[in-house]
């Protein structure tokens, strides 16, 4: 899930997808660059704050749950740490001449609900949180560049029956959805959209294959591989992926379906999407078991 600089000043922003107790979410916060071009970057002090939302008389109550609470892990430029069961804020990596990302990971102790804390920040960072968690049913929606891959949890329940995976991309930029459910992969669309313009022989190749170079390949190896593979996951002779192209669903706009068997109680469906070219868009719908 992403945050912007503008959401994240002041006040800040109420969280926009839940946390899960025993779970680990790891933040992402970018100084990103200056674009008033009054200098290269942005610079100066950079905080970040985790605060847990108060009750309508602006206090903690006794009963407010202890959202704050959990382990801080993996920090990476992300510095002198202070928490309370309510909040905890760390303070940022900052450079003037170079842009700089702070990072570190969240085990929450409680269930963090949605709109339950607020993140704030300042200094112009921008944020992410992966993975984004949502319940079944939720659209989850991304664009505005290249993220590979962007990570995300649906909450399926303890239903069984049948999930039905609905994406959506760009026309003609391709992105690859894999799921991983109880353990085992239930999903791996390979690189998929409505238009070829990506394939071999064709006007977008270079844009997609560049995007590629060099970059680890979700079943091992770095991009170009060796050609051959087995369907979805086709290598062309140029070393990179074949573009499956699908017809929409009838009545849709660039959307396709996909599904899998549920078979008992486990809740949590976790998927990957890569999207590793700039301007790719795509949005995300599981449904519930049904």
């Amino acid at each position: 899930m992403q945050y912007t600089a503008g959401e994240l000043k002041g006040a800040g922003h109420l969280n926009k997808s839940q946390l899960l107790a025993g779970g680990t979410y790891t933040f992402y916060i970018y100084r990103p660059p200056n674009q008033t071009g009054a200098s290269p970057n942005l610079s100066g002090s950079g905080y970040f704050t985790f605060e847990t939302k108060k009750n309508g008389d602006g206090f903690y109550s006794p009963s407010t749950p202890h959202f704050a609470s959990g382990s801080k892990v993996n920090i990476s430029g992300s510095n002198s740490l202070i928490e309370s069961p309510y909040i905890f804020s760390y303070e940022l990596n900052t450079n003037s001449n170079t842009p700089q990302t702070s990072s570190f990971s969240f085990i929450p102790e409680v269930d963090v609900p949605l709109s339950g804390a607020f993140f704030r920040a300042t200094g112009d960072y921008d944020m992410e949180i992966a993975p984004e968690t949502e319940a079944c049913g939720i659209v989850q929606t991304f664009q505005g560049g290249q993220n590979y891959p962007t990570l995300l949890q649906s909450i399926l329940g303890s239903t069984t029956g049948n999930v039905v995976i609905t994406v959506r991309t760009g026309t003609s930029i391709p992105d690859r959805w894999i799921a991983t459910w109880n353990g085992s992969q239930v999903l791996d669309t390979g690189y998929i959209c409505p238009s070829n313009n990506a394939g071999i022989g064709r006007p977008g190749r270079a844009n997609f294959t560049g995007s590629l170079q060099g970059r680890i390949a979700p079943e091992g190896g770095s991009y170009p591989l060796p050609p051959g593979g087995v369907s979805p996951n086709i290598i062309e002779s140029d070393g990179f992926p074949r573009i499956n192209t699908f017809a929409p669903d009838p009545g849709t706009n660039d959307q396709t379906t996909f599904s899998f068997s549920k078979t008992n109680s486990t809740s949590i469906l976790d998927i990957a999407v890569y999207g590793p070219q700039v301007g790719t868009f795509w949005t995300n719908n599981v449904a519930c078991p049904v």
